[in-house]
């Protein structure tokens, strides 16, 4: 089993715990040699993880104050309403040449995600989507995280992306944005194979569903999508 990259977990509470359980099966299943690590404030015995460290003074973005303290010397931290269809082979490749990567947000330009913190900055640098971050161990990518992490502490923020979003417009980290498939957070319902890539990593609200009738609708949704990647050869 590899070492010097890995997969990675951030997560409060019990059931979000068992979100990530189950997001951490995906990944094993398709990428079996990638451990896997989580930080909670649970008490986790689940053999899918090859490292367990206990979160002290939770707080509902805590993975803002862990993401330093990853085993891995390169990291995928994945959030827990995520499934993994796909290697991840050629997403790690990235950081032969950055040092952290992640994809836009979806609706980037929407008045939501153009809030200010503390700078005005152009729409031109959107935020990233952190609930998939792909980083590698640097003096860079540390300070990044450890500003962002004493921000959320002095602010009243109700998500992590608006001080993201600036801390990196700042920063010296060499990073690059990612194509939507590593980070799939809506669905196209044809069933024809088509020349838009098909997703590796699956980013959907469904996945964290506290009803069964929503569990049973995401998977619902996504048959035309599983179906359009075996006509493609895919997973």
């Amino acid at each position: 089993m590899e070492t010097k990259k890995g997969v990675l977990f951030i997560v409060t509470s019990a059931f979000y715990t068992q979100c990530a359980v189950r997001a951490a099966y995906s990944v094993a299943k398709t990428n079996p040699a990638l451990p896997i690590a989580i930080f909670t404030d649970q008490t986790v015995t689940d053999p899918v993880f090859a490292s367990v460290g206990k979160i002290d003074k939770p707080h509902f973005r805590s993975k803002v104050d862990y993401l330093n303290a990853s085993p891995f010397e390169q990291t995928l931290y994945l959030d827990s309403d995520v499934r993994v269809v796909d290697r991840l082979d050629e997403l790690f490749r990235l950081l032969e040449q950055f040092e952290l990567a992640a994809a836009h947000v979806r609706y980037r330009f929407s008045r939501k995600r153009q809030k200010i913190w503390n700078l005005e900055l152009p729409r031109s640098f959107p935020q990233l989507n952190c609930g998939v971050l792909l980083y590698r161990k640097t003096p860079n990518v540390a300070k990044l995280y450890d500003d962002w992490s004493r921000a959320f502490q002095a602010g009243s923020f109700s998500e992590d992306q608006i001080a993201f979003r600036e801390l990196l417009w700042l920063s010296a980290v060499r990073f690059y944005v990612f194509g939507p498939e590593y980070n799939t957070r809506s669905l196209s319902f044809g069933v024809l194979p088509s020349k838009i890539p098909q997703p590796v990593i699956l980013h959907l609200s469904g996945y964290h569903a506290r009803s069964r009738l929503k569990q049973v609708l995401t998977e619902i949704k996504l048959i035309p999508t599983r179906f359009r990647s075996w006509m493609q050869g895919g997973r």
